[in-house]
């Protein structure tokens, strides 16, 4: 059989290519991502580092991650142009870039379809609590604290999305640049029953407002909120903190507090538990182990 124009060698460093072979035969696209990430940069002229970038990216959008999916398509596009310019061959790419071209066309006039039907000054009420939740997220993207308007909007309809939606509106508002507003109802989230609510996005709605909050403590309330935290979590049978975003803007925090201990305790995790870790944040665990900090 002839050999796909994607088969190795890749040509990648450091021994990176068996690495990566496996974990694109174990679908595991983010781990695939991290390894590539810290390869392909702006200068990069090497086509199939490019178009394996936008494969494993819009890979794991779509099997994984489909609220990224509009961003993911976006970034594989420009990830196939400059592989074509750099030589890919177009017979070759084509295909796919038209998939993803077809995909991020259907998605962005569906976003359009809903957002048009959005009334004056945001106002909702043609809209069910899903096409509005979808709105929401899509908001939340460029603009937090419209977004924060919106999820608040849901909340208020006291349907089966509220609770969630009274989080998300709290995170939007924080991330917005608000956060003494949006603090007393994150307090809030705190003292909720998720016990009933297995759904591990619902979750991290959960651990995304704990590591919000933690983000702004320090001395005795940040160690009573982290031990809440790794209490709700374990009771929950999700291990505080599980999301990898959430891990690293935590290992970020306790070194600025200069919490040696806990850092170097998340390092361990976030090694352990990672098949790929950034070049980035590999070099600050090292340097975390080492009590280089």
């Amino acid at each position: 059989m002839p050999q796909h124009f994607l088969s190795p060698p890749f040509g990648l460093p450091e021994g990176r290519d068996a690495r990566l072979v496996k974990h694109l035969e174990d679908d595991d696209w983010a781990s695939a991502i991290t390894l590539l990430r810290d390869v392909v940069t702006p200068q990069t002229t090497t086509w199939k580092w490019l178009v394996l970038l936008a494969y494993v990216r819009f890979r794991d959008a779509a099997d994984v991650m489909p609220d990224e999916l509009v961003d993911a398509s976006r970034e594989a596009v420009q990830l196939l142009h400059r592989a074509m310019e750099h030589g890919a061959p177009h017979d070759e790419v084509a295909p796919f870039l038209e998939a993803v071209e077809r995909t991020l066309d259907q998605l962005s006039r569906g976003e359009e379809a809903l957002l048009a039907r959005l009334g004056p000054g945001d106002d909702p009420s043609a809209l069910n609590d899903e096409e509005l939740e979808t709105i929401c997220f899509l908001v939340d993207r460029s603009n937090p604290a419209r977004a924060a308007k919106l999820f608040a909007a849901l909340a208020a309809r006291q349907g089966p999305l509220a609770t969630a939606a009274r989080t998300r509106a709290a995170l939007a508002l924080a991330r917005s640049g608000a956060f003494e507003a949006a603090r007393p109802e994150l307090e809030e989230v705190l003292t909720q029953d998720w016990s009933k609510r297995p759904l591990s996005d619902e979750r991290l709605a959960l651990e995304a407002a704990e590591t919000t909050l933690l983000e702004h403590a320090s001395g005795e309330e940040f160690v009573a909120l982290w031990h809440l935290a790794e209490a709700r979590g374990k009771a929950l049978a999700f291990p505080f903190p599980s999301a990898w975003p959430h891990q690293e803007r935590l290992f970020a925090r306790c070194l600025s507090l200069h919490d040696v201990p806990r850092a170097r305790a998340l390092a361990q995790r976030m090694e352990e538990e990672r098949l790929e870790l950034p070049r980035a944040l590999a070099e600050r665990l090292k340097a975390v182990r080492l009590e280089q900090v």
